[in-house]
């Protein structure tokens, strides 16, 4: 069910932020969503999603060992978009709550955490899932940084959301960015090349063929931000069959990157 775990605490001790990867297994999709696809909007059967969120959900409140009663999972509509929401903002705001407890909040693809015991998860099939950890003022974002949300430099507008809000400093960051397509797998044409502007540090060229290097991308936009604290999951989705994979199989579930603060 979890590809990887982790907890992350804040200056004082006091509180962090616990997070999961989730991985294909352990659910109860069928084929081709086989069978922990925590998505509605892949064509799987809606009860049998709700299922599998309510499962992976009671899973991942147990690896808070305090163990309090965690909230309704909330969640977003991504539209590969650079909009970053902030979670108290758009609770109440969003689309009609699931049956299973979960709560859409949203056309956005990023969303500021900052109550909690308040579970939040971002749904991707070869995007970064991402989480920022404000580690001095217990505050964080889950991000789907696609192509088009890397381009565009979400994770430096979802930093400056914060930072409005919160009063988020760069220094104050941890970074997990998890399982995603890597460049020895994302091949891209010429006109994603034209839009990068040819940036060769970004793109691998084999056999007349690119092959672009978000992972790169993103690095360097931690490091031009001033975020040194960051981990990348060293996994390509698209290589590692224990991912759903939409550039390997097409019709196809969705994992996801799951967070609470406690």
């Amino acid at each position: 069910m979890f590809a990887y775990t982790d907890f992350i605490p804040n200056v004082t001790k006091s509180g962090g932020v616990v997070f999961a990867l989730t991985n294909r297994y352990g659910g109860y999709s069928q084929p081709p969503y086989d069978s922990l696809n925590l998505a509605f909007h892949t064509g799987d059967e809606i009860a049998v999603v709700e299922r599998n969120i309510a499962h992976s959900l009671e899973a991942f409140k147990k690896l808070d060992l305090r163990y309090v009663n965690a909230q309704n999972l909330a969640y977003m509509t991504q539209i590969h978009s650079t909009h970053c929401a902030l979670l108290e903002e758009n609770l109440y705001e969003g689309e009609a709550r699931q049956n299973n407890g979960a709560i859409n909040v949203g056309e956005a693809d990023a969303l500021v955490l900052s109550r909690t015991h308040m579970p939040a998860m971002v749904l991707v099939a070869d995007c970064n899932p991402i989480l920022f950890f404000d580690k001095t003022h217990n505050v964080a974002a889950l991000i789907h940084a696609g192509r088009k949300g890397v381009f565009g430099e979400i994770c430096s507008l979802t930093l400056a959301r914060m930072s409005e809000h919160y009063d988020t400093q760069a220094s104050d960051m941890y970074v997990f960015v998890g399982a995603g397509i890597r460049k020895c797998c994302y091949e891209v044409g010429d006109d994603v090349c034209v839009e990068l502007g040819y940036r060769e540090q970004y793109i691998e060229i084999r056999e007349g063929r690119y092959f672009l290097d978000l992972e790169s991308m993103l690095k360097a936009e931690f490091e031009n931000l001033g975020i040194m604290d960051y981990y990348f999951l060293p996994r390509c989705s698209s290589c590692d069959r224990e991912f759903f994979s939409y550039r390997r199989d097409g019709v196809t579930g969705r994992f996801a990157l799951m967070a609470m603060l406690v």
